[in-house]
């Protein structure tokens, strides 16, 4: 079937975490979307030293990038040496086709982060990791896609088969796949740079850490 990778890829691309936002409108009757700011004394919703706190307000910050389907931002946000090794325009327009797909939709998109890891020196800077767990709501709105009992049976078969039967839903009246993923991200700080994020998987670890990370990080995870 030639979708039968079209949920899987979109939710290795994504993964959600994001701060609250709302609507505001000025003077002039103009809508502006604004990002609730955490206070200064608010409780992290898992134990985190200061630096850990830094982390954890820019995985925020990353993953509400993607969320939002913000490409150069994601972008912008990744670890540029990870762009050595896997062509920049290649992740873009990967990243671009869940924006302007005409098969799927994607309609909810939040995470719950779980773990932010020791921080670790290097010799240029500071590394961690990172861990959470996303889910993610796809809509199918093309009516040819996945439209007959068996098509829907396979598409659930190769979601079990990665993230496990507790892990999916599959709604055959809505038309809507509900996926919940244990992710897990690299974060870099290099020198006086800000965090930058990598996803953290077997294959990156297997094809594409080993060509671009520093000897220093890749004996230390």
């Amino acid at each position: 079937m030639r979708y039968t990778t079209l949920i899987p890829l979109t939710v290795i691309l994504l993964s959600g975490c994001f701060s609250e936002k709302k609507v505001v409108k000025d003077e002039n009757n103009n809508t502006t979307t604004t990002t609730t700011k955490r206070p200064d004394n608010e409780v992290y919703p898992i134990k985190l030293n200061n630096r850990q706190k830094i982390v954890y307000k820019k995985v925020e910050e990353y993953l509400n990038r993607l969320k939002s389907l913000d490409v150069e931002g994601t972008i912008s946000m990744t670890y540029p040496k990870f762009f050595t090794v896997f062509n920049k325009n290649t992740y873009r327009s990967q990243l671009m086709t869940m924006t302007n797909s005409s098969n799927i939709d994607i309609i909810d998109f939040s995470a719950k982060i779980t773990q932010i890891g020791t921080i670790d020196k290097f010799n240029n800077g500071e590394f961690t990791t990172v861990e959470y767990t996303s889910t993610i709501k796809v809509y199918l709105k093309n009516s040819r896609l996945y439209n007959t009992p068996q098509s829907i049976n396979t598409l659930y078969s190769i979601l079990v088969r990665k993230y496990g039967r507790e892990n999916i839903h599959v709604d055959t009246t809505t038309r809507v796949v509900t996926i919940i993923k244990q992710e897990k991200l690299l974060a870099i700080k290099e020198s006086s740079r800000d965090w930058k994020f990598i996803g953290d998987n077997q294959t990156y670890r297997k094809v594409y850490y080993p060509r671009f990370l520093p000897i220093e990080i890749l004996n230390r995870i």
